[in-house]
């Protein structure tokens, strides 16, 4: 069991450990997290979808994913629902984010900033 000056000395240790400083594309990476992302793939696909993580292999995954089959379905709104997918990086063209998004708005191809 810990006593209180056990606390106070575990709290002030942890005021003198210096902040972890992230790249800048870690802090890019991590502002996207469950932020809509729009991936296009090699056979045509747009798969769209809530951004969860990636790794170094450049692999995507996305939950409550929507696959299209073309822009066309992305603009009518023709879409399969997948769930949560993995993407592996090497199917990628292109990923797509809306930087103003917020969770209540959907995503439309009109607003989205390529990245």
């Amino acid at each position: 069991m810990e006593t209180d000056n056990q606390n106070v000395q575990k709290t002030q240790l942890c005021n003198y450990l210096p902040e972890r400083v992230h790249s800048e594309g870690r802090r890019k990476l991590m502002s996207w997290l469950n932020q809509q992302m729009k991936v296009n793939l090699i056979d045509g696909r747009i798969l769209v979808g809530t951004f969860v993580c990636t790794d170094k292999d450049a692999h995507i995954i996305l939950s409550t994913c929507y696959e299209y089959f073309n822009e066309k379905d992305l603009d009518t709104g023709e879409s399969r629902l997948l769930g949560l997918v993995m993407i592996p990086g090497r199917h990628i063209i292109s990923i797509h984010t809306d930087v103003q998004q917020t969770n209540e708005q959907p995503i439309n191809s009109s607003n989205l900033e390529e990245i």
